[in-house]
């Protein structure tokens, strides 16, 4: 399996400190253990990708660009059921300190003295990341936040060195991760496969009378089976009214993940993805639960994905995401079998949403522009509802400098491709 070498997160680390060479760029791992629930402990994206370290809680690295050292302060052993877990102690791990290419391990206790001493020196400023979606503050204004881990960071150092400058480096970070290195693409092209494996198993596990559970169950053993850690998200699997969009993200506060019987004549929206070598996966396509398409869903099946393999054909380095989106509408308005009303319905500024998003570490990546870069691996994932039914595709594709590339492949398009891959495994 490709793997991400010391030299070039050595390499990711000397441009972030160049482009910020007047301060200290403080990163912060993740310090709480993973929930019961989860299948794995995930470290904090930018963590992991500017030191390859996915096992170590509680540590900071910190990137002293005024110096060109990377010093990494280790905490104490993490505990789990109060039991030290000694094995993650940093100072006792010189294989992970080479992993890394970090310049020093120092012990946590030595980390306020060391930031105070450089800021006597004449440091800058402090540099922090963000979150690339802010999450809800979920206190009144006049209290400080209490879950947003970037935030709380943030307010501890403030209080520290109270008469420290602070800025913000997610940009930054954003535009480094936008574009991929080699061996970051053949990490993503190997889970994009298996994520495609995964699609395929769980659309063929709908059948009415089955439950969106199930269906999520074949998805996450067939990214095991594949050679995959897990999913890069718990699978969507939605039915009928579960597939809308303002219906679907209410799974994430529900204890049931809106699970529902499959029934005839509803569609679903398959969203699925499968992570391995620290990245993720992210590819889609909507089954009718019959195995069958009605002539109105299976045209304005047809009529999606016209739109959509056209703003593919359109994808290139250096061209704008709204090229793409204006490709796919322009197809869909040259259609001619389908009515004036329902092109000008998918078109409208409230039709087709045609979302596009970078694939990484994230499954769901940011994009530092909505511009397309030679390496990004990106889901395009047009989203449209049409009376009672949602309908969805996505697929993960590489950006070159003379177009692009799908990566999730042997994937059905079309509504009689569709059918018969489904009626292949009756």
């Amino acid at each position: 399996m490709a793997q991400i070498s010391s030299a070039e997160v050595v390499s990711r680390r000397s441009i972030l400190a160049d482009q910020h060479s007047d301060g200290l760029i403080i990163l912060p791992a993740k310090w709480e253990e993973k929930r019961m629930e989860q299948p794995g402990w995930i470290q904090d994206a930018t963590f992991s990708y500017f030191t390859l370290l996915n096992e170590t809680p509680g540590a900071v690295l910190v990137i002293d660009a005024t110096s060109q050292k990377n010093i990494l302060f280790a905490p104490v052993s993490p505990q789990s059921f109060g039991i030290p877990i000694e094995s993650l102690n940093l100072l006792n791990r010189p294989d992970l300190v080479e992993r890394s290419g970090v310049d020093a391990v120092i012990s946590m206790d030595r980390f306020m003295a060391y930031i105070q001493s450089r800021l006597d020196d004449g440091v800058a400023r402090i540099y922090l990341d963000a979150p690339r979606r802010m999450p809800p503050r979920v206190v009144p204004d006049e209290m400080l936040v209490v879950s947003n881990f970037h935030q709380l960071w943030y307010q501890s150092l403030k209080d520290a060195f109270p008469d420290a400058e602070f800025d913000s480096i997610a940009y930054t970070i954003m535009q480094m991760r936008w574009t991929k290195s080699d061996a970051e693409i053949a990490i993503l092209e190997r889970n994009a496969q298996i994520s495609a494996e995964a699609l395929s198993s769980g659309m063929r596990a709908i059948q009415a009378g089955l439950t969106q559970r199930q269906a999520e169950g074949a998805v996450i053993s067939a990214c095991l089976d594949g050679g995959a850690e897990g999913p890069s998200f718990w699978p969507w699997v939605m039915t009928g009214p579960n597939a809308h969009l303002p219906e679907l993200v209410r799974s994430f506060y529900d204890y049931e993940n809106l699970n529902r019987e499959y029934r005839d004549g509803e569609l679903v929206r398959v969203d699925i993805g499968c992570m391995s070598g620290g990245y993720g996966g992210d590819v889609g396509r909507t089954v009718p639960v019959s195995g069958k398409f009605t002539d109105e869903q299976a045209l304005i099946w047809d009529l999606l994905v016209k739109g959509y393999l056209a703003g593919l054909d359109t994808m290139k380095a250096g061209a704008t995401f709204e090229s793409v989106r204006e490709a796919s509408r322009n197809a869909i308005l040259e259609d001619e079998h389908a009515s004036a009303e329902l092109k000008e319905a998918m078109v409208s500024d409230s039709g087709v949403n045609w979302h596009i998003h970078g694939v990484g570490i994230d499954s769901g990546e940011s994009p530092a522009e909505e511009v397309f870069r030679a390496g990004s691996v990106i889901a395009y994932e047009p989203m449209f509802t049409h009376r009672e039914h949602a309908y969805y595709l996505e697929d993960m594709i590489l950006i070159t400098t003379s177009g692009s590339r799908i990566l999730t492949t042997q994937l059905p398009y079309t509504a009689a491709e569709m059918e018969l891959f489904l009626e292949d495994h009756e």
